[in-house]
C-alpha cells in the first residue's frame, strides 16, 4: 500500500517537473567552468546523440573554449569556417588568461548574428533552433551564433500518405535529414534521441525518439530493450525492425504504425508514443498502435471537427464493407433471399440468369481478379499503373458480364468493395481486409448470415486479445474509456481535447489548458 502511494507521488512529481522544465531553466545561469556548462547543457537535452560539443584553445592563448550545437539542424560548414577557425587561427597570441569578448564578437566571428547569453533557457532554445553556443573558461556569459541549416528541397513528397491541406514533406533515406525534420518541429529539450548500432555485420544506425516526461517509461524501456538487443546480421529497413519486436509477428493485423510523414510522427510523440527511425530507411515506425489510430488520416486535423468526424465515420463503414460485403451478398442470395424486398430479389435473380457459377465461385473469381489488378497497378511503373488498374477493371468487368461469366450485380458489389478498401488510410490494414474477405465468404456459403455473425465475433475477440507494447489493440473501445473517444471514431474540437490518451499511460496527462472555447490560457 505504502509503495503504491509512493509511486503515485513520484509520478505526480515527474509530471510537474517536466511540465515546468523550460520555466525552471530561467533560474540557471552559466558558471565560469566550461566543462560544467557543457555537461549541464547535454544533460538538459537528455544526452541525445546529435548534441555535439568540442573544446579548443582560443588562438595562441591557453584559454579554453567550448562550442555546443546540434548537428542535425546546424550547418557544420558555417560552424567550422565562421566560428571555430577564426577563434583558433585568427585570435592574436597572448599570455593573458582573459580574452577580449567584445573583440571576438565584433571582429572574429563572421556569422550572420552574434549575441550574448547567460541563462540556460535562452541558450537551450537557441541550440535547438539550429544555432551554436560558445562558452569561454572564466566567463559567466556565452555567445550565440546563428548557424541554422537552410536546406533546399532535400525531402521527399508523401506517396503512401498523401494530404490535401497538410505539409507536403516526407522522410528520406538520410538519418541526419530526418532527425532535422523532427527537431525543426519540436524545440523541446525533453525530446530524446537514443542511438545504437544494431546488427552483427551491417551495423545499422537505429534511433529511438520520444519526449521524456510524456512517454511512459515502461513503454520506452521495453522498446529500447527489444530494439537494441536484436541479434541479427543487420536490419535492412525499419519495417524489418518492427516485425522483429512485436509480440505477435504472425498477426495479419499491423501491430506497428508505419509513417513517412514528419508531422504525423511529431503528433504521435506529443501523445506519448515512441518512434523508431533508421539510417537508409525513408520511413519511421510508431509504437504502440491501436486500430482506431490506423483509421486516422493527416487531413483529419486540417478540417473542421464536424467534417472530420463524418469522414472518419465513413471510413469505419468502408472498413466494414470492404471486409464482408461479398460475403453478405453470398449469404443473402444463397441462404436468406427472403431478407430482401421482393422486387430487389427478383431483379438480382434475373441478372443471374445464364451465369454458370454459384454466387460463391462468382464472387471468388471477381475478388481474385480485383486483387490481381491491385497488385499489377502497384508493381508497374507509376505512369502506367493507374491506367492498367482502371482500364483493366472496366474491360474485364464488361467482358465478364457480356460473356455471362458473372452477373452485373456482382460487378457492382466488387466495385463498391474496391472503392471501400481504398478509403482505409493504412496500407497494411487494407491488406488485412483483403485476406479476411475469403474466410468470410467461406463462412457465408457454409452457414449464411449465422456464419458471418460468428466470424465477426471471432475476429473481434481476436482483435481484443492483441496488444501493442502493453496497449490493447482496440483501445479505447475495449477496454471502454469514454474520455479517450474524443479522437477515435469521431474527432472532438481542438479546445475539447485538453488531455492525452489515458490508455497510453503518459507521464504528463495534460495536453493544453483552455479557459473557454477559442481562448487559450495565458501563462
Amino acid at each position: 500500500m505504502i509503495n503504491n502511494i509512493k509511486k503515485i507521488i513520484d509520478k505526480k512529481n515527474k509530471k510537474t517537473g517536466y511540465a515546468e522544465n523550460t520555466e525552471h531553466l530561467k533560474k540557471f545561469v552559466l558558471s565560469e567552468d566550461i566543462n560544467d556548462n557543457v555537461s549541464r547543457l547535454k544533460e538538459i537535452m537528455n544526452n541525445s546523440f546529435d548534441v555535439k560539443s568540442r573544446e579548443f584553445n582560443v588562438g595562441g592563448s591557453n584559454v579554453r573554449a567550448a562550442i555546443v550545437y546540434i548537428d542535425s539542424v546546424s550547418n557544420e560548414d558555417i560552424i567550422m569556417d565562421h566560428i571555430i577557425k577564426p577563434l583558433i587561427i585568427s585570435y592574436p597570441a597572448t599570455t593573458s588568461k582573459k580574452l577580449d569578448i567584445q573583440y571576438i564578437k565584433d571582429s572574429l566571428l563572421t556569422g550572420q548574428s552574434v549575441k550574448e547569453a547567460e541563462t540556460f533557457d535562452e541558450i537551450v532554445l537557441s541550440i535547438m533552433s539550429g544555432n551554436s553556443f560558445i562558452c569561454i573558461q572564466g566567463y559567466t556569459k556565452g555567445l550565440i551564433i546563428e548557424s541554422k541549416e537552410y536546406r533546399g528541397k532535400t525531402f521527399a513528397t508523401p506517396t503512401m500518405e498523401p494530404s490535401v491541406k497538410g505539409p507536403q514533406e516526407a522522410f528520406v533515406e538520410m538519418l541526419k535529414i530526418n532527425i532535422g525534420m523532427i527537431r525543426k518541429r519540436i524545440r523541446d529539450p525533453n525530446l530524446t534521441l537514443d542511438m545504437s548500432y544494431v546488427g552483427r555485420r551491417i551495423k545499422s544506425e537505429i534511433v529511438i525518439v520520444y519526449i521524456k516526461g510524456i512517454a511512459n517509461d515502461d513503454i520506452v524501456n521495453e522498446v529500447k530493450r527489444k530494439v537494441f538487443s536484436l541479434d541479427i546480421d543487420g536490419p535492412t529497413s525499419v519495417v524489418q525492425v518492427g516485425k522483429l519486436i512485436v509480440e505477435k509477428p504472425n498477426s495479419i493485423f499491423p501491430l506497428i504504425q508505419l509513417t513517412e510523414r514528419p508531422d504525423k510522427l511529431v503528433s504521435s510523440l506529443t501523445e506519448g508514443r515512441v518512434a523508431v527511425i533508421m539510417n537508409g530507411s525513408p520511413d519511421a515506425i510508431i509504437l504502440p498502435v491501436t486500430l482506431p489510430m490506423l483509421m486516422q488520416s493527416a487531413d483529419d486535423y486540417f478540417e473542421n471537427w464536424i467534417v472530420s468526424s463524418v469522414i472518419r465515420m465513413s471510413r469505419y463503414l468502408a472498413l466494414f464493407l470492404s471486409t464482408i460485403l461479398p460475403a453478405l451478398y453470398i449469404a443473402v442470395t444463397t441462404f436468406n433471399p427472403g431478407m430482401l424486398p421482393t422486387n430487389l430479389a427478383l431483379s438480382i435473380a434475373a441478372t443471374r440468369v445464364g451465369v454458370p457459377f454459384p454466387a460463391f465461385f462468382e464472387a471468388l473469381l471477381m475478388v481474385i481478379t480485383l486483387d490481381l489488378l491491385q497488385e499489377a497497378s502497384i508493381r508497374l511503373p507509376k505512369i502506367v499503373g493507374q491506367t492498367v488498374s482502371i482500364v483493366g477493371g472496366l474491360v474485364i468487368g464488361q467482358a465478364a458480364v457480356q460473356a455471362a461469366v458473372v452477373s452485373p450485380i456482382m460487378v457492382i458489389i466488387i466495385s463498391v468493395t474496391a472503392v471501400s478498401s481504398y478509403t482505409i488510410p493504412n496500407y497494411s490494414l487494407g491488406l488485412a481486409t483483403r485476406i479476411v474477405r475469403i474466410p468470410f465468404m467461406l463462412l457465408a456459403v457454409t452457414f449464411g448470415n449465422f456464419g458471418i455473425t460468428m466470424g465477426m465475433l471471432l475476429m473481434l475477440t481476436y482483435l481484443a486479445s492483441l496488444k501493442s507494447f502493453g496497449v490493447r489493440y482496440l483501445s479505447p473501445i475495449s477496454p471502454y474509456r469514454i474520455r479517450d473517444w474524443k479522437d477515435t471514431i469521431i474527432r472532438a474540437p481542438s479546445w475539447a481535447m485538453t488531455k492525452r490518451h489515458e490508455f497510453l499511460s503518459p507521464e504528463d496527462t495534460r495536453r493544453q489548458i483552455i479557459k473557454k472555447r477559442g481562448e487559450p490560457n495565458e501563462n
